[in-house]
């Protein structure tokens, strides 16, 4: 196969998943970068250019690990629910797509771990995810909502933490966010993460896949929909009180108070708009089309400004006495 048809056909394998693949933890390096300006000035330009294609680099890999597997053990799911994609539409054979799997996944980890990271921590995650990513998708592939709610969460878990050995590893005076930072932003994933589900009620309903949409039926559905709106616009007022809360802390001198109050204001503002439309979206339940646009469009785009806010909050508060 020729390099154009191999890049055409990674397209094709990515671009499904490619907003919580690619463009988050992007989004998750961009939102390091802005709360510390300062320190953004001090990089010379080749230091942020490596960043941001290793950056880059080491994501395309993340998710090519994930789809070649995702994608090879839902065939039929996907020729019910996503008929465009490379196996069900005839562009890659299954065979075809194991020999990329088993290629991926020995040369990826060791790429992150020489290439794209800080040695053998950037490895080890990238083999922890892979490991993840076949206990959920392969052997024992628990067929309940919790693991499926779970591996995003893990997921996302791992991908900010692999981020972190990313950047260290071009800045090492870069701050790290801290663990609890990372654990509330899979918090709200664990929580709210069912979004994805209603999309592919249908297909998931006739391939016995035990999705909390499907187990609570189509009566249930207009309650775990009402449900998911309200924690999601709950994660803003969060937000939104958590800032006020801000405003009245003492503050370390030298400190940028009105850019980081800013920074939290503006992303609790655009986090809480875009939970406002997944809620209107969820209740109004307008089909698969429609609830594909809701998650891939406005619910991610909800994500990005939860890891915005929360990037300038972790900022704000190592700062302060928190």
């Amino acid at each position: 196969m020729s390099l154009h048809k191999e890049l055409h056909l990674t397209e094709r394998l990515l671009r499904a998943n490619i907003r919580e693949g690619l463009i988050l933890p992007m989004v998750g390096l961009l939102a390091r970068l802005f709360p510390v300006p300062g320190l953004v000035l001090s990089l010379t330009l080749s230091q942020v250019v490596l960043l941001l294609v290793k950056t880059t680099a080491c994501f395309v890999c993340h998710l090519y690990v994930f789809e070649l597997i995702n994608q090879v053990t839902s065939v039929a799911e996907d020729a019910a629910n996503k008929p465009y994609r490379p196996i069900p539409s005839g562009l890659l054979s299954v065979r075809g797509a194991h020999r990329r799997w088993a290629i991926s996944w020995v040369l990826c980890p060791l790429a992150a771990a020489y290439i794209f990271g800080n040695g053998a921590e950037s490895g080890w995650l990238f083999v922890e995810y892979e490991a993840w990513t076949y206990f959920c998708y392969v052997w024992p592939r628990p067929n309940n909502w919790f693991f499926r709610n779970a591996f995003a969460t893990v997921g996302t878990y791992n991908m900010f933490r692999l981020l972190d050995t990313v950047i260290q590893s071009t800045v090492p005076t870069f701050p790290v966010l801290p663990t609890r930072v990372i654990l509330a932003l899979a918090a709200w994933v664990m929580a709210t993460v069912q979004m994805q589900e209603f999309q592919d009620v249908e297909g998931d309903r006739a391939t016995n896949k035990r999705t909390l949409a499907v187990i609570v039926g189509p009566r249930g559905e207009r309650i775990l929909r009402a449900v998911t709106a309200l924690l999601v616009l709950g994660a803003g007022a969060v937000l939104l009180c958590v800032t006020y809360t801000c405003l009245g802390r003492d503050v370390s001198p030298g400190m940028d108070r009105a850019w980081l109050l800013s920074g939290m204001g503006l992303t609790s503002a655009l986090y809480t708009l875009f939970a406002g439309v997944v809620g209107v979206r969820l209740h109004l339940d307008g089909g698969i089309a429609f609830d594909r646009k809701t998650y891939k469009r406005f619910y991610m785009l909800a994500a990005y400004m939860m890891v915005g806010y929360l990037s300038f909050w972790n900022t704000w508060a190592r700062r302060v006495e928190w």
